[in-house]
């Protein structure tokens, strides 16, 4: 029922009158099995990137830290009418001031290169994390974790996963930080910065507008932007092999 177009597991089960959670995790190991599904069918960028770590950038001065909103977001904001509570998300990308320091009347801005240093640091920690190789068992009363793979042969098991806790445990061991996951957090840091490619979604009468304050936020991300396109572009899981479909 999972493969059936507009019906899950857990859905029929509840229209049965049985306990829909059973069937949940059956339903998540289809999805998880193709992990590109999160990127190619959500139907929003929030939806897409909502399990993705925030853009966090320092402030040189005091210290402070604090999450960045996209720019095309942040540039919509400031073009709509916006509450207090948005001031600092619609007015960030166009001043580039430490929300702290400005409440506190400094007009320091945070350079292009603060911006694309940072950012190179938060990738190299998530390139770091999936280097780590962590494998953890996919058995919730298990979840045993290391990083030295078992090479234990059981059935039809690919080598390497079957968990040492056999046979007290039927588990698998599965990476805990997988390639799906560092491309779309590499994805979601190109979607933060992205200053061009959101136009082309975006109706005439927007775009004008967009488009005039993405021309004064463009010099100062580019370097950063580029620097994450290009560690993206270099991860083979977003490449496709020809070999693997060629007959």
């Amino acid at each position: 029922c999972a493969e059936i177009q507009g019906t899950s597991p857990e859905r029929l089960a509840e229209c049965l009158g049985l306990d829909p959670s059973k069937y949940r995790s059956r339903s998540n190991d289809a999805t998880g099995s193709d992990p590109s599904a999160a990127l190619l069918f959500a139907t929003s960028d929030e939806e897409r990137y909502k399990s993705c770590e925030p853009l966090a950038l320092a402030c040189p001065s005091c210290s402070a830290a604090f999450n960045c909103p996209s720019i095309t977001s942040s540039v919509c904001a400031s073009i709509g009418k916006k509450s207090e509570t948005e001031e600092f998300d619609s007015t960030f990308w166009l001043k580039l001031h430490c929300p702290k320091c400005e409440s506190e009347g400094s007009t320091r801005r945070i350079s292009p290169a603060m911006i694309c240093n940072q950012v190179k640091r938060q990738i190299v920690e998530f390139v770091s994390m999936y280097y780590e190789g962590i494998m953890m068992c996919d058995d919730e009363s298990c979840k045993y974790t290391s990083r030295s793979p078992n090479f234990r042969l059981l059935g039809d098991r690919e080598r390497g996963t079957v968990c040492p806790n056999y046979p007290n445990c039927n588990g698998s061991l599965l990476r805990k930080y997988t390639e799906a996951d560092l491309y779309k957090q590499l994805s979601y840091f190109c979607h933060i910065l992205d200053t061009q490619r959101s136009l082309d979604k975006m109706d005439v009468g927007v775009r004008i507008q967009v488009e005039k304050a993405m021309t004064k936020i463009r010099p100062a991300v580019e370097s950063a932007a580029s620097l994450a396109r290009s560690i993206r572009d270099r991860c083979a899981y977003g490449w496709v092999q020809l070999t693997d479909i060629a007959i």
